[in-house]
């Protein structure tokens, strides 16, 4: 069974240690400076040399400042690429963000009945891929849909109030795209529920959509202990989702904060010591310890199931021009400086 995973996974590395480094584009066009060594650099080269081997991106539709577009997701792959970085690509089906809170339809869509909204997922999936392995930059694996919990494309898709139908057959689309843009190539697809600590919401999420015939290769999930719950819950959901479905599992979004303190007037996502993880502070090496801890989780999920971690936005600083609510979970301090939770993040001691 492992053996015939592996292939089907076009024969990923042992684990892929990775970030979603979406935010560089925009930090770049603020003239921000991150720094390595006392050395300005770029974060993909810093993550990399530490381990750090696949770039997480996301992509929407028709994006309104430009920044996560198709164009500058083919940018950022090439960057990838051109370092040996493998890729994920994280479709949000919107213009701007998808997730647990907002899965809003983009605007040249949303007048789209189930036929057209089918259609239109499927061409724009299809053309991103295709436009990426015309370059040269193929993606190494793909997400359809971004912490689908409720469903994504919003009222169509929205589990809550639609049911597992109308989602699925968005689903299916999209991985159909994506299948026939890879070609005789191989291309694993992810499906991504944010409750990474929660089995007894994701077994039956996952369960309903084998029933509607979604084919897909890997699941994924977010893990933020504050909103989600304890390393245990963690290991358990991660654990009992590879037992079940006998598929390989990864936690694609993850972090944690290396201080209490802000430095900009946006609030923080986490600012109390009652949010942490007990035995974990929050500190530089609290962080990094964290993240070690969280691999590990991973690494021992059964049958080598476990395939890898994936850190959210660590280049997410404070900055004239982009206030954040999540400076003191990146990977970079106050100043720009890396911290050594880019060394636990790509497997250094």
């Amino acid at each position: 069974m492992l053996a015939a995973l592996c292939l089907a996974l076009a024969t990923p590395p042992t684990f892929y240690a990775g970030a979603d480094v979406s935010f560089l584009p925009e930090y770049r066009s603020l003239g921000a400076k991150f720094f390595d060594d006392g050395k300005a650099t770029s974060p993909l080269v810093s993550l990399r040399d530490r381990g750090a081997k696949l770039l997480r991106l996301r992509v929407w539709v028709h994006p309104p400042a430009g920044f996560c577009s198709v164009e500058h997701t083919l940018a950022m792959a090439k960057e990838a690429k051109d370092l040996g970085m493998q890729l994920l690509i994280d479709f949000h089906y919107s213009d701007n963000w998808a997730d647990p809170q907002q899965q809003t339809p983009p605007a040249k869509w949303q007048a789209f009945d189930e036929d057209q909204m089918a259609q239109a997922v499927y061409q724009h999936t299809k053309l991103t891929v295709a436009k990426l392995e015309e370059q040269g930059t193929p993606p190494d694996m793909v997400q359809i849909g971004n912490e689908i919990r409720d469903g994504m494309i919003w009222p169509m898709g929205q589990i809550s109030k639609s049911g597992f139908g109308p989602l699925s057959r968005l689903l299916r689309a999209g991985i159909r795209g994506a299948r026939e843009a890879a070609g005789k190539r191989k291309l694993p697809i992810m499906i991504h529920n944010d409750r990474g600590a929660d089995l007894g919401l994701c077994k039956p999420f996952y369960q309903e959509l084998k029933q509607q015939g979604v084919d897909f290769d890997v699941i994924g999930v977010s893990y933020y202990p504050w909103w989600h719950g304890p390393l245990t819950k963690l290991a358990e959901n991660l654990n009992g989702l590879a037992e079940t479905f006998e598929k390989p599992v990864m936690v694609v979004e993850t972090a944690y904060p290396f201080s209490l303190k802000w430095n900009d007037d946006t609030g923080n996502f986490v600012g109390e010591e009652k949010q942490l993880e007990p035995g974990y502070p929050a500190t530089p090496e609290g962080q990094a310890d964290f993240l070690r801890k969280v691999t590990q989780i991973v690494r021992e999920v059964p049958n080598g199931l476990g395939i890898g971690v994936v850190y959210w936005a660590p280049e997410y600083i404070a900055h004239p021009g982009m206030k954040t609510p999540y400076e003191n979970l990146a990977l970079w301090d106050f100043k720009g400086n890396i911290l050594p939770g880019a060394d636990a993040l790509g497997g250094k001691p």
